[in-house]
């Protein structure tokens, strides 16, 4: 058995905004000084619109590389020297062909070296044309065609009454165009400009660096559908992959830009349909305000909806009877531990963060405790601070959801209709090795407890060393955290 077994290495996707240096530096390694590629063609300027993937030993270190572009080639494999042989390099592969289904493409291709043949062509790989070189070194171009996604079944949950619990099978939330254009881009290139012969401007233009965007995922996490809004209520750019289709994503897409126009107070928003996508906004409750057109030989129909404003927004003080001037405690502004060593103690100094939350709450609990975090005030001014505007949001990490779901809770009920700004994951089985529980509001502000079945801690309303440190800690198991189907809305 080889020192890197199953369960001694891991691959996983990584951001290269975040995490350019440490695949820069194993690319540097591999390529500029083991095979001695020139600089200039090693660092070719398409990094940022690629896909990229990462491998690490046990001990979390970085000991290889790969990347997916947005035309389908797979390159830059590398695997440090003494790893090789292990399995590795096979595995970032198989990751940038799963990505590149996912993504609806169609083949894949990589230019092989002509020594690493054999390897890509037992992975199903086929060579076309003659050999060529590329910075000094013999290479073959090679082939993938890539067979389309099966179709998702939707999963249902069996309960005790004849009513029919229905669990979709897809997640959907508002994200960052920085972080999640490229995605989008390539939604919008399959279906806006292939499927339906838009122009190629449709992929990316002035708007969608200030406007909202939300995609959906599917199961796997990969974006199968995408659509936009401006924030004065423009909503534009529908478009969900074919296999997918015909299964509540575009409805749901659709209705989380029409809650964020409602949370914005907007009297009215409008949409462009294009395709057969008038349907979906007449079933959302817009009314055609224009005649069928056509663009680039595309039906185009513009749509508009009257928003009622269903409810006005307290603030947090407001919801639970106090003054701001009764407030013993400022965020950001008193830096004195508080010792916590009842339940009381901690359910009144969470309710007091949140009351002057300005823009995020983090919960790190392994069972989201009911009696701290399930209550009439405390959903209340979660409520409230989500729906406050676009910017406010609650994540938060659990080990295991059988509880939540089984018991139901505060923060799942007002999630299931605020999931853009309220969500869920399921920490990673292995970054469980602490039992610990946190609560930072605003990166700034800290609740902590050493075990979370013991009512003794501290809390810190301006504690900025632990708090970015534990945000760091946060944000590291969210990214590598799982989606739960448990977790996700349900309807009957």
């Amino acid at each position: 058995m080889s020192k890197l077994d199953l369960r001694q290495f891991n691959v996983r996707e990584a951001e290269w905004e975040s995490e350019a240096a440490v695949i820069s530096n194993i690319r540097r390694l591999v390529f500029i000084i083991e095979q001695q590629v020139p600089k200039d063609d090693e660092w070719d300027g398409r990094d940022e619109e690629s896909w990229h993937f990462l491998a690490t030993d046990e001990t979390d270190e970085p000991i290889g590389t790969a990347r997916l572009l947005p035309d389908g080639q797979i390159g830059r494999m590398a695997v440090l020297e003494k790893y090789r042989g292990r399995g590795i390099g096979r595995v970032l592969l198989e990751q940038a062909v799963d990505k590149a289904r996912h993504l609806s493409m169609k083949e894949v291709f990589l230019h092989a070296q002509t020594h690493a043949l054999p390897f890509y062509e037992k992975a199903g790989f086929e060579t076309h044309g003659d050999e060529f070189k590329e910075a000094g070194i013999a290479h073959k171009k090679m082939v993938m065609q890539l067979p389309p996604l099966g179709d998702n079944v939707q999963r249902r949950q069996a309960v005790d009454t004849d009513v029919e619990w229905e669990i979709k099978p897809f997640d959907t939330s508002e994200v960052n165009w920085d972080s999640q254009g490229k995605q989008i881009r390539v939604i919008r290139q399959n279906i806006l400009v292939r499927e339906l012969g838009l122009p190629a401007s449709v992929i990316e233009d002035d708007v969608d660096a200030s406007a909202i965007h939300w995609v959906a995922q599917d199961d796997t996490g990969q974006c199968v559908g995408c659509i936009r809004m401006t924030i004065d209520g423009e909503i534009s750019c529908l478009a969900v992959l074919p296999e997918h289709r015909n299964n509540s994503i575009e409805h749901s897409l659709i209705d989380l830009a029409v809650s964020k126009a409602q949370r914005f107070e907007l009297d009215e928003i409008h949409a462009v349909a294009l395709g057969e996508a008038s349907d979906l906004f007449r079933d959302a409750g817009f009314e055609a305000s224009g005649d069928v057109s056509s663009e680039h030989d595309v039906n185009r129909q513009e749509f508009t909806k009257h928003l009622e404003r269903d409810f006005e927004i307290p603030s947090a003080h407001e919801l639970i009877g106090t003054e701001v001037s009764d407030v013993v405690y400022s965020l950001g502004e008193d830096n004195q531990y508080i010792l916590l060593r009842r339940e009381e103690d901690f359910r009144n100094v969470i309710l007091e963060m949140c009351c002057q939350a300005r823009h995020s709450i983090r919960i790190y609990s392994p069972v989201l405790n009911h009696k701290l975090f399930h209550n009439e005030e405390f959903k209340q001014i979660c409520s409230a601070f989500a729906r406050r505007n676009k910017y406010t949001f609650i994540d938060v990490l659990l080990y295991d959801s059988h509880r939540v779901v089984k018991n139901s809770h505060a923060l799942l009920e007002i999630s299931r209709k605020l999931s853009s700004s309220i969500r869920f994951k399921i920490v990673h089985p292995e970054l469980r090795q602490q039992n610990h529980e946190y609560f930072i509001v605003d990166e700034i502000s800290l609740i902590y407890r050493l075990d979370h079945e013991t009512y003794e801690g501290y809390a810190n309303f301006r504690e900025v060393t632990d708090s970015s440190r534990l945000t760091r800690q946060f944000v590291r198991a969210w990214e590598s955290g799982l989606n739960d189907p448990n977790l996700r809305t349900l309807r009957i």
